[in-house]
């Protein structure tokens, strides 16, 4: 019996109609559902100033220094209510890479700040974290700062350092670096940056000229030859503005020139590839933070253990050893292996290829000096060569203000906390409020979560100032 064939276009017709309604349906329940999250959990921010840059940028000018190629950021400056860029606001602009001064803004155009969104559930599920960055309402207005201190702590700023109930408050490495501030990148090299103490001094400008001539196709890099005998590279701030060697300041480029209660920074870090071209030997690699210098062997050759060591800088022969590494250890001809090497908050601490090899703090100092030469690498058996080098500072933290500063500290109560702006020198933080600087945690408004650039839309938006 033959079965007669079925028309079945209506019922493909009405699975493609529900269908159609399953994904209407998802979208608008989609569309609400990023509505009742903004509203009640995510909030969007624009953040107009730069109290916490490099990390979060208010409006600012951008321009490619005509000297050493690197960008210039300038946030608006203060007498520029408007963001007219009047020359006149900003004829003290530099580059923070090599120390040109000053930097044409005239031909560039205001970007707006930088996009955020807050997490107004954060501390509603957990407490407030050390060093996290946080949104909260003052003196009837919104702000956006770091938090230092927590609830019951007495906090006091000293050289540039916090201070938590009489102990330096010590970032872990993994904090430090998302912290750090860019002093200088060999990606955009400078002259004078280098000496060669093997080359004779009249003929130490153009030996590091040719030192640093040699490129690996557009790569500049620095070499140092110590298969004959120990050679050494050294790092000194030289401002060729200026024309000398200056210590190295808590200057910020994006503020628009120096400001006049300037202090000595310590803290350095630096990031580097280190390729060994020939050799087998150490690679010592040393910071100073005016006070001490600290140092590093990395075995080249055999494998065996990386050490640390310290000296006073006005005891060098007072060496003493720091600690060592778990894991042998050894670079390899002909490979490059990145090395991160900070000594911040008077912490050592050593990583290769992003694993953590060794860390070891170091006694407080009442005080430290300025320090002109921060890094220094030496060969001894080895000719090696550094690529990509950037070296960098920690934040410091200036003793503007009246609260936790000028050797007084603030007592924080119960449900208070301390919190401080990234960019020390331009920001309304703790150290300027009433009630010693103390915000109470019922104004926190909750975590920054996210941040976008600088060119999304601003409907609808609050402004931080």
């Amino acid at each position: 019996m033959t079965v007669p064939a079925q028309h079945t276009t209506k019922p493909r017709i009405a699975q493609i109609v529900r269908l159609g309604r399953y994904c209407l349906c998802g979208a608008v329940l989609s569309v609400c559902a990023l509505v009742l999250i903004e509203t009640l959990v995510l909030e969007p921010f624009h953040i107009p100033t730069g109290s916490m840059a490099p990390a979060l940028r208010g409006h600012h000018r951008v321009a490619t220094c005509p000297c050493c190629g690197h960008e210039v950021v300038v946030g608006r400056a203060g007498a520029d209510a408007n963001g007219s860029g009047h020359p006149h606001y900003y004829r003290k602009a530099f580059c923070q890479n090599c120390g040109l001064f000053p930097i044409s803004l005239g031909k560039s155009s205001e970007i707006p700040g930088d996009k955020i969104l807050v997490n107004r559930t954060a501390f509603l599920l957990r407490a407030p974290s050390r060093w996290e960055i946080v949104v909260f309402r003052l003196l009837d207005a919104f702000y956006i700062k770091r938090l230092l201190g927590l609830p019951g702590e007495e906090i006091l700023i000293h050289d540039g350092d916090v201070y938590v109930d009489g102990e330096l408050l010590r970032k872990t490495f993994a904090e430090a670096k998302r912290m750090a501030l860019l002093i200088f990148d060999q990606m955009h090299p400078s002259a004078d940056r280098w000496e060669f103490p093997s080359i004779p001094t009249a003929s130490v400008e153009r030996g590091a000229a040719q030192t640093l001539a040699g490129r690996s196709g557009s790569e500049p890099f620095v070499q140092i030859d110590g298969l004959a005998s120990p050679s050494t590279a050294t790092y000194r701030n030289y401002l060729a503005a200026a024309k000398k060697c200056e210590a190295i300041r808590d200057e910020y480029a994006y503020n628009g020139g120096v400001h006049a209660d300037s202090e000595c920074v310590h803290d350095f870090l630096i990031d580097t590839q280190i390729e060994v071209a020939a050799g087998a030997g150490t690679v010592s690699l040393r910071l100073c933070d005016g006070s001490d210098w600290v140092e590093v062997l990395l075995p080249v050759g055999a494998r065996r253990a990386v050490e640390a060591f310290a000296w006073p800088m006005a005891e060098p022969g007072q060496t003493r050893k720091l600690a060592e590494s778990e894991d042998a250890f050894a670079l390899r001809g002909g490979q490059r292996c990145r090395v991160e090497l900070a000594f911040v908050d008077r912490r050592l601490s050593l990583a290769v290829d992003g694993k953590l090899r060794l860390s070891a703090d170091l006694p407080v100092v009442k005080q430290r000096g300025g320090v002109e030469r921060p890094f220094q690498a030496q060969a001894d058996g080895v000719r090696l060569s550094l690529h990509s080098f950037r070296l960098y500072r920690d934040v410091h933290y200036g003793q503007q203000g009246t609260n936790g500063v000028h050797g007084k500290s603030a007592r924080l109560g119960v449900d208070q906390f301390f919190l401080l702006g990234d960019n020390s020198p331009n920001s309304e933080d703790s150290r300027f409020w009433p009630n010693q600087g103390r915000v109470d945690a019922a104004s926190l408004i909750g975590s920054a979560l996210i941040v976008h650039g600088s060119n999304q839309d601003r409907a609808g938006m609050r402004w931080l100032p």
